[in-house]
């Protein structure tokens, strides 16, 4: 039987390992984000473009509004635009997941507070973002990735099942949620956590596709590093 100075020893040596999970975190995620998925993956000579696009701490999948595979309009519809007349015939469309607290309550860095973070970290429910786009140009934060249509369907299927979709098709918009003009949001499955982050769906969805990738990456960066 342990005495209570036993117990408080476990105890003890249990509340030191608490400061010490973040910076395990971060190695985790370095050294996953290292490693690739699909190394010998190579961009087909003909394909369809995509692109990779960041914010420094978030990431998205630009691709074409309309292709022979998926006709994005009819599962987002660019009449739940904030200005629909101005957006609805943009070529191209940006898809997203991440937390329904991050996305619907913080719209920029002086809305975030230690309540709303832990709030999205404990497996908060998620959302989808969608964004009419124009062209997408090439730069540090975007990289444009072409893929075969055959990768492009897995991707469209990728996305499908991200989201709850009606009889018509149509994916269950978070009404009167905007943070421009040219967005929408929208119910998603899956839960928000410090696994399962904005940037590992990205990820998910490149493996999906079998395009090199990180093992794990809740960070931005591994994405690009592996796309280099």
């Amino acid at each position: 039987m342990r005495t209570p100075t036993t117990i408080f020893r476990l105890v003890l040596r249990s509340l030191l390992l608490i400061p010490a999970l973040p910076l395990c975190y971060l190695l985790a995620a370095l050294a996953l984000g290292l490693l690739p998925s699909n190394r010998e993956w190579a961009q087909p000579e003909a394909g369809i473009p995509i692109y990779l696009d960041s914010n420094g701490v978030h990431t998205s999948l630009v691709m074409p509004v309309k292709t022979a595979q998926a006709d994005w309009t009819t599962a987002f519809s660019p009449r739940q635009l904030s200005k629909p007349e101005r957006y609805a015939h943009s070529p191209y469309i940006s898809i997203s997941w991440g937390s329904k607290v991050f996305f619907l309550t913080i719209q920029s860095w002086k809305d975030l507070s230690a309540g709303k973070a832990l709030s999205a970290l404990a497996f908060d429910q998620s959302v989808l973002h969608v964004e009419y786009l124009p062209q997408p140009k090439e730069g540090k934060d975007t990289k444009r990735v072409l893929i075969s249509p055959e990768q492009y369907e897995k991707l469209v299927a990728f996305i499908r099942r991200s989201a709850p979709f009606d009889d018509q098709g149509q994916a269950l918009q978070e009404k009167g949620y905007h943070y421009y003009d040219n967005d929408a949001f929208y119910t998603a499955h899956g839960r928000y956590n410090p696994i399962v982050t904005c940037n590992q769906w990205t990820r998910d969805a490149l493996a999906e596709m079998g395009v090199r990738t990180a093992l794990w990456s809740p960070f931005v960066q591994p994405l690009f590093w592996q796309l280099k």
